[in-house]
């Protein structure tokens, strides 16, 4: 797998796991990124936020920090608008329009 969890907190304040994982390719969307984290985690994509992802100076790597909350209760009383309509998924487009 192209993702490993660096780390993995419990934070029991906020009803939430705060991660932290790293990736060795280089150009990796935040897409697939979601995508492979939600696999690797065995959750849903709506309860995931994928904060950031930095690349490393100098070297290949790409950090990235995510939360998995509990439920959607939580997350949209902690998380911004902002940051829930970042990781919602991306509408298709039907190209048909007239």
């Amino acid at each position: 797998m192209d993702i490993e969890i660096v780390k993995d907190e419990e934070n029991v304040l906020l009803n939430r796991r705060d991660i932290v994982f790293k990736t060795d390719r280089t150009g990796m969307s935040r897409e697939s990124a979601k995508n492979m984290l939600v696999a690797l985690l065995d959750t849903t994509p709506e309860l995931l936020i994928l904060d950031r992802m930095n690349s490393q100076y100098g070297m290949q790597d790409i950090l990235g920090y995510a939360r998995l909350y509990d439920n959607k209760q939580n997350l949209r009383r902690i998380e911004p608008d902002y940051m829930i309509a970042r990781n919602a998924p991306a509408k298709k487009s039907d190209g048909g329009e007239s």
